[in-house]
């Protein structure tokens, strides 16, 4: 009976595994989709209103949902710093909080935006600005065509694992 018991118990924990790398992936692709909401939010502000970055920043904390609220927000908390270090830092140090759940190079694409916000002239930020959304929107692409097959290579390893490791200790 116990053995039973435990067997039942391996299967169910591979089986959680599985869909917790799922739900993973998911959240991923979620936060890519964030992010493009805020810059695109971002990109509509500069070039029709010309709002000045910190109101940007706090209209986007309210805005936004997901990390990108979580992004704005620390964002808006360094802002307080932003005589003494230079707002590309900020931002960089903000995604690598927020979006810390994306991989290395699509944080690195998010953080090289900042070198350019509030520092260039009007056009070159837009344009920045839709270089990034570009890069992101193939990002997202990207995950959304790999999640179902991510989907069943992550549920069917982590079952494939629990019933081998339930006959070997069977």
């Amino acid at each position: 009976m116990t053995h039973l018991l435990g067997a039942l118990l391996i299967a169910a924990a591979s089986v959680a595994l599985g869909f917790s790398y799922v739900k993973e992936e998911k959240r991923r692709l979620q936060a890519l989709r964030s992010a493009e909401r805020m810059l695109k939010t971002m990109a509509g502000e500069l070039e029709t209103r010309l709002t000045p970055l910190p109101e940007l920043i706090s209209r986007l904390a309210c805005r936004c949902d997901g990390a990108a609220a979580a992004f704005a927000e620390e964002l808006n908390l360094r802002l307080c710093q932003l005589g003494e270090r230079e707002f590309s830092a900020l931002w960089a140090e903000s995604v690598e909080t927020a979006f810390n759940i994306l991989s290395g190079e699509e944080r690195e694409m998010l953080s090289a935006l900042g070198l350019c916000l509030g520092r260039y002239e009007l056009e070159r930020q837009l344009t920045e600005l839709s270089l990034t959304l570009d890069r992101l929107s193939h990002a997202i692409d990207r995950h959304s065509a790999a999640l179902p097959e991510k989907r069943r290579l992550g549920l069917g390893l982590a079952w494939a694992g629990g019933a081998l490791l339930v006959i070997v200790l069977i």
